[in-house]
């Protein structure tokens, strides 16, 4: 990960004026608004710019040429799915609308479903699986695959390339299951790491297909927070980046 490029969710430093304050909110106001809708916009015009080369080139196309544009149009699509389903899942996070199920699950199924949703996503990604042993929990299993999943997704963002990824679950005691995902990247900077997990931060880095509405993290946290849970960042010794879910046993 590189550095962080926008945070609307951080606080308004101490001193300023009531004025001064409502200059902040609305400035970030509309670089929210801004990025979100760069975001929405970006892997449209290339779905749309997809779908109309195929349809004015199809007689011309070798087959080879029209399934890569139907793969990008594709691609584009799941990243378009991705960003509203973020935004969506955030507007109703903050208003309270989520009211986690607990019942019986099992650690090793909630990594492998994450896995199999996630798989147009690991294609050119290596994922190594390592468990400390079976592990049952109580808790709502679709909201906890979902913040695994929006923690994989960012290791495979920010990730090298080819993105090599470790996922290890178990105990860390008795009464504390974790799941950690590392990936291969240049870590994060540590002036960064309080930062990962507010809504809207962004992260620069040269590969725009890695853009996003900055919400996975702070999803994968809340989420993390209505399941007596809670998700942390470190670096690695070796630099690259480890996010780690824990959750009661």
């Amino acid at each position: 990960m590189s550095q962080a490029t926008f945070s609307p969710s951080e606080a308004v430093p101490e001193g300023g004026t009531s004025g001064d304050f409502d200059k902040d909110r609305e400035r970030m106001h509309r670089q929210m608004l801004s990025s979100v809708s760069h975001d929405l916009k970006t892997p449209l015009a290339s779905i749309i710019g997809s779908l109309e080369v195929f349809e004015r080139m199809k007689d011309k196309l070798q087959g080879a040429q029209k399934d890569e544009l139907v793969k990008v149009a594709l691609q584009e699509a799941y990243r378009l799915d991705n960003f509203i389903t973020n935004i969506l899942d955030m507007a109703k996070l903050d208003n309270g609308l989520v009211k986690p199920r607990h019942e019986a699950a099992e650690v090793s199924a909630v990594v492998r479903d994450c896995l199999l949703r996630l798989n147009h996503r690991l294609r050119h990604s290596t994922v190594n699986v390592k468990s400390t042993g079976t592990l049952d929990i109580a808790t709502d299993a679709p909201l906890l695959t979902r913040a695994v999943c929006l923690i994989l997704d960012n290791a495979v963002k920010y990730g090298g390339t080819p993105s090599v990824i470790d996922i290890e679950y178990g105990r860390k005691d008795d009464h504390i299951g974790f799941i950690s995902i590392a990936d291969n990247g240049r870590g994060i900077a540590q002036s960064q790491l309080g930062l990962i997990f507010n809504k809207y931060t962004r992260f620069a880095k040269e590969d725009q297909q890695n853009a996003g509405t900055g919400l996975g993290l702070a999803i994968a946290r809340s989420i993390m927070n209505l399941l007596h849970g809670d998700v942390t960042a470190a670096n690695q010794s070796n630099g690259s980046a480890i996010l780690t879910i824990t959750f009661p046993v």
